[in-house]
């Protein structure tokens, strides 16, 4: 319930000042190194009739450090509620996105992705790694245009996420073999969720400002007896165009998500935290630093590289979770 009142409030605020800015004399414009979204936002701009825009992207996050709420703590005093602690874990994604341009106002845009998992636990004698990869849950959006004037952009989203992801990867632990694992080791959520959503943009000569609100709320328990947490995602980004080329990227993103609901039967909540359903809600808000590389001329005209790395500045967990340390995202696009 907390996520559905910050994506309605969320919506609210973004859409009706973004709406009454007029930037008199300038109009926004894609072609430039700041007329797309920094590395790690999609969806961030409609679509001309017609034009085909293909996205691959490189997500990279490594967690390494065993957080309460938000405060640090020693793995070992995490034993003293499970049996087994989280020590460390690495996430790797691979994204493709897909965007068409139905009408000059509706843009269709798809996602699917990749995902591999390490994760390391640990108690007082033994340490194991487990792995688990698969496609992950296939998002499908419409990006519809409100609000087209002068330097100013705005776009709701409509869109749903296909439960296409594996929820039954299994690995080895510490006390038990071949155990299906965490609910944060699986690809997928095995529920069907809807995605609201609104992204805004205002841009003048030196550079780009946008935000983004998304929601994704779970309908439905999965195969396996729960349904993940509603989610709030927010992204804003300020983009300074340094040429033609170049711009240097930045921002914010939050994440909120609430507990999961139900259980999986075979999992053990007091075996590891993140087979702990009851406690499992967080926040994290991230800090992204990078660029934006547009190539005009030659024989990459029309190429687009953004890289950025990222790194947590607050993260507020229900129960013990590994913190996220630092991440790198990598993306490619290209327009047809």
């Amino acid at each position: 319930m907390r996520q559905r009142c910050l994506l309605v409030a969320a919506l609210i605020a973004l859409a009706s000042p973004a709406a009454a800015q007029d930037n008199a004399g300038y109009t926004w414009t894609s072609d430039r190194p700041d007329g797309i979204a920094s590395a790690g936002v999609t969806g961030d701009r409609i679509l001309p009739l017609g034009a085909l825009e293909v996205t691959y992207r490189f997500r990279r996050m490594s967690f390494d450090a065993v957080q309460v709420g938000t405060l640090p703590v020693d793995p070992l005093d995490v034993l003293d509620n499970y049996s087994t602690t989280p020590f460390e874990r690495t996430d790797r994604i691979n994204d493709l996105v897909l965007a068409y341009g139905a009408s000059d106002r509706l843009t269709l845009l798809g996602t699917a992705s990749w995902v591999d998992r390490n994760r390391s636990i640990a108690n007082e004698e033994f340490f194991v790694s487990t792995t688990a990869s698969g496609i992950s849950d296939i998002e499908v959006q419409g990006l519809y245009d409100v609000f087209s004037q002068g330097a100013v952009r705005v776009h709701f989203h409509g869109g749903v996420e296909v439960p296409v992801g594996s929820t039954d990867k299994r690995g080895d632990l510490l006390e038990v073999q071949d155990q299906v694992l965490p609910y944060e080791m699986q690809p997928g959520s095995g529920s069907w969720s809807v995605i609201p959503g609104v992204t805004a943009q205002i841009q003048n000569e030196h550079g780009t400002v946008g935000a983004q609100f998304l929601g994704r709320i779970r309908l439905n328990d999965n195969d396996r007896g729960y349904r993940l947490g509603d989610q709030v995602e927010g992204a804003a980004w300020l983009e300074y165009m340094m040429n033609s080329t170049f711009a240097l990227t930045s921002g914010a993103r939050f994440r909120s998500w609430g507990s999961i609901e139900g259980v999986d039967a075979a999992l053990d909540p007091t075996r590891d935290p993140g087979e702990d359903a009851v406690f499992s809600g967080g926040e994290e808000v991230d800090v992204p630093l990078g660029l934006n590389i547009y190539m005009r001329q030659g024989p990459l005209q029309g190429h687009r590289i953004s890289a950025e790395f990222v790194f947590p500045v607050h993260q507020d967990f229900d129960t013990a979770r590994l913190a996220g340390n630092w991440g790198f995202t990598l993306s490619w696009r290209k327009t047809f």
